[in-house]
């Protein structure tokens, strides 16, 4: 390409060397218009231009050429050298022996994945024959030799009893028939279908669908036209089946029986995880409100009486706080009084005399007492008394009387009691 511009170059150079020849002839012709002058003829090279000019043009358009294909080729040469280079990279690596194997390997896994499916759906099959056998016995009398234990190990009903039998008409089903000395019972004591029905619940526990499970139990007053013999029994069965074996994730018991809720609160658990509500009824609707303080806190009465009167003894000042406590004090001492001379005095002895003997040979606290009891529990016979303000000092003298010779009389009971109603008295 060099060597072809130079001579180019030379060409265009002896051109314009001719053509300054004839210029130079034609001023010197005009600068002596009278001589006669020799025409130097220039040399012509013309041809020679052109064929250059040709081969140019034929160059320029090689270069145009390849300049339009110059994307493709470059193209065509990096793919080539990606080729080459992966191709390098898979002899490096022995790639197609890798592939061999991936395959090989591929073709395993995919024969274990079929073989797994054949075994998930016979497992699955199994399973649901296993399920639909267990349907079938579905425990119908296994929950009836269960329901049977209960009324004959918890409750003494050897008489009547469960028995599950099979229907045949239309669907194939499971019934229970209620028996009564071998023969179907009928005419059910209320008290007799509450027992059956509690023992049944409790047989569902230990059902194929619920067994194992932690469930929420709602009991909803299992005692219902119970008489007091089934009262412990029911919470025998309730504390043994579920709170004892922990098979349960909560607990709801509801109940109308006072005796039935004493024996609740001995139910096992974490003091702060225990609540106790009752249901008020108000017209059309009820509420759900907390259980009050002397229901939550007592065993029994005889327990809140003992407290009242305790309270009473420990009051120094008289304000609004406290003033109910001795309101209610005459009320509160005869009934305490009377259950307690009751167990100690179990006989027709008049209640004046039992007092004296209470209290021992001094006539005069049986006397204060029991005129504290009479006229302070009630105004009949003596309508004045509602006429004036409540003498305070007495009551207050006749609790601590009470508390001291309890006290005195008999400490073992006196420490249990004080115990019961969280106190601990001093030493």
């Amino acid at each position: 390409m060099d060597s072809f511009v130079a001579l180019r170059e030379i060409k265009i150079n002896e051109y314009c060397t001719s053509l300054d020849s004839v210029v130079k002839q034609l001023k010197d012709r005009k600068l002596q218009i009278a001589t006669v002058l020799t025409f130097i003829a220039p040399a012509d090279n013309s041809e020679e231009l052109e064929k250059l000019y040709g081969a140019f043009t034929e160059t320029i358009n090689a270069s145009d050429d390849f300049s339009n294909i110059l994307s493709k080729k470059k193209s065509e040469a990096q793919r080539a050298l990606r080729l080459q280079e992966v191709a390098d990279f898979c002899a490096t690596i022995g790639y197609i022996d890798e592939k061999l194997r991936i395959d090989t390997l591929e073709e395993t896994l995919n024969k274990a994945i079929e073989e797994s499916v054949k075994i998930e759906r016979r497992l699955e099959a199994k399973l649901q024959e296993l399920q639909e056998k267990k349907r079938q016995l579905n425990d119908e009398e296994e929950g009836a030799r269960r329901v049977n234990k209960y009324l004959n190990d918890y409750f003494g009903h050897n008489l009547v009893t469960l028995e599950a039998e099979t229907v045949t008409e239309g669907e194939k089903r499971i019934r229970f028939r209620i028996m009564r000395s071998g023969k179907p019972a009928f005419n059910l004591s209320e008290g007799e279908c509450s027992l059956i029905a509690f023992c049944y619940f409790m047989a569902k526990l230990d059902d194929v669908e619920t067994s194992g499970k932690k469930l929420i139990v709602w009991i909803d007053d299992p005692i219902s036209s119970l008489d007091s013999n089934h009262v412990f029994f029911i919470y025998s069965l309730i504390r043994s089946k579920i709170c004892d074996e922990n098979n349960y994730e909560q607990l709801f018991v509801s109940t109308h029986n006072l005796d039935f809720l004493k024996y609740l609160k001995r139910l096992a658990g974490d003091p702060k995880k225990l609540r106790y509500f009752v249901v008020q009824r108000a017209d059309a609707t009820s509420l759900l409100l907390p259980m009050p303080q002397y229901l939550k806190e007592y065993v029994t009465e005889f327990n809140y009486l003992f407290y009242e009167i305790y309270k009473c003894s420990q009051i120094t000042v008289v304000d609004d706080s406290n003033y109910n406590t001795f309101y209610n004090f005459g009320n509160n001492a005869r009934k305490f009084l009377e259950i307690l001379l009751f167990y100690y005095y179990p006989d027709n002895t008049l209640f004046l005399n039992k007092l004296e003997k209470f209290f021992g040979e001094e006539k005069v606290p049986a006397l204060l007492t029991d005129r504290i009891n009479n006229e302070y529990s009630h105004l009949v016979g003596v309508f004045e008394r509602g006429q004036v303000p409540v003498e305070v000092p007495e009551m207050l003298t006749t609790a601590k009387l009470i508390i001291e010779t309890l006290k005195s009389k008999s400490l073992d009971q006196y420490e249990s009691l004080m115990k019961s109603i969280g106190v601990e008295d001093e030493p």
